[in-house]
């Protein structure tokens, strides 16, 4: 067993839980990737620091996530707010609000994230996150209100862009088809990852991207979404970001090769784990425009959520069921086709 990460001058940081490969009907360490070289470079992941661990299953790591090579695709629309709210109640955080247009009060904001991970510190696996708009310090907090030049689709992109209200994505449920990938998550950085892996097929094919989760054949998501991307969706994108969120905001976006996410993690599988909850997640894009594609969620686009709930011995990590119950409507998408990520812990 090797006390601490190899270092590789092409592939980076090896340490056992990213190449993992264990006998028939080991779940917990047959899902390791491949390495290869890292889409931002070792120099990118160079400038961060690292932490070596040790998982319960005995395989060593870093208490830092990073993945080296992933595909994103990223549902983001509105759910009732109360419903949310009465949620997120015991987790110190509050869901921040848009104003739609025609709508009496707030809407609580959601993302639904589907991640191809093809090679992480956790090995290669699927992905889905569940995440919502928060404010650390009080409700009622409104990010934008719809109206005039400012249209949902681009709005929603708020966070991407300069201060807002939002202090963080506070993380509601993941769902994932490794064993592996769950133990890391939870152990290290307190990641609610359901502990019951899905069945989860997630395809980024040339003119959609499909998905398809359950638990033991019955529905937790499905759907499917169509890539509407090319020039003219690209100036349209271009003009709706700027007449939403201005043009020094989407102008640094462009400029940089990263952008930072600060992330929440619940109360309680933080407590479970000893460690702590709040993060940040620093995402690699490039300076190409076509990095972070967005697009509107379609009438004929599909996703079905499903009524399969399962226990998890700490919290309630069956977000589905809680978008179900919240009315989620779909209303922008977001294609990240190549990108990097790190994940560490805030200050």
């Amino acid at each position: 067993m090797q006390p601490n990460p190899i270092l590789d001058p092409v592939a980076g940081r090896v340490p056992e839980s990213r190449i993992a490969r264990g006998e028939a009907g080991d779940d917990l360490a047959a899902w390791g990737a491949t390495p290869a070289r890292p889409v931002a470079g070792t120099a990118w992941f160079n400038q961060y620091s690292y932490h070596p661990a040790t998982l319960s299953n005995g395989l060593t790591t870093d208490r830092e996530w990073y993945a080296m090579s992933y595909t994103s695709f990223l549902i983001r629309g509105f759910c009732d707010m109360e419903v949310v709210s009465e949620a997120l109640a015991d987790e110190g955080v509050f869901p921040v609000g848009a104003q739609r247009k025609g709508d009496a009060a707030p809407k609580a904001m959601a993302t639904i994230w589907l991640n191809i991970i093809n090679d992480s510190v956790c090995g290669a696996y699927n992905e889905v996150v569940l995440s919502f708009d928060v404010n650390h310090s009080s409700a009622g907090k409104v990010a934008f209100r719809e109206g005039g030049r400012v249209d949902a689709t681009w709005a929603l992109q708020y966070g991407n862009f300069g201060p807002s209200v939002c202090d963080s994505q506070f993380l509601h449920s993941l769902w994932i088809d490794s064993p592996l990938s769950i133990s890391w998550g939870r152990e290290m950085q307190a990641f609610p990852k359901h502990p019951k892996p899905v069945s989860s097929v997630l395809s980024d094919q040339p003119s959609e991207f499909t998905f398809d989760l359950s638990w033991d054949g019955h529905n937790v998501m499905k759907g499917r979404a169509a890539k509407r991307f090319g020039t003219v969706p690209f100036l349209r994108e271009g003009m709706g970001l700027v007449a939403a969120n201005g043009l020094t905001g989407v102008s640094g976006f462009l400029a940089a090769e990263s952008f930072d996410i600060p992330i929440t993690m619940p109360v309680k599988t933080a407590a479970q784990n000893n460690v702590p909850r709040h993060y940040v997640g620093h995402l690699w894009k490039g300076r190409n425009p076509y990095a972070v594609q967005v697009w509107p969620w379609a009438s004929d686009d599909v996703l079905d959520l499903g009524d399969v709930t399962e226990p998890t011995g700490c919290e309630d990590h069956n977000g589905h069921n809680l978008l179900k119950r919240a009315g989620f409507e779909p209303v922008s998408v977001t294609y990240v086709p190549r990108s990097s990520a790190l994940v560490e812990l805030l200050g």
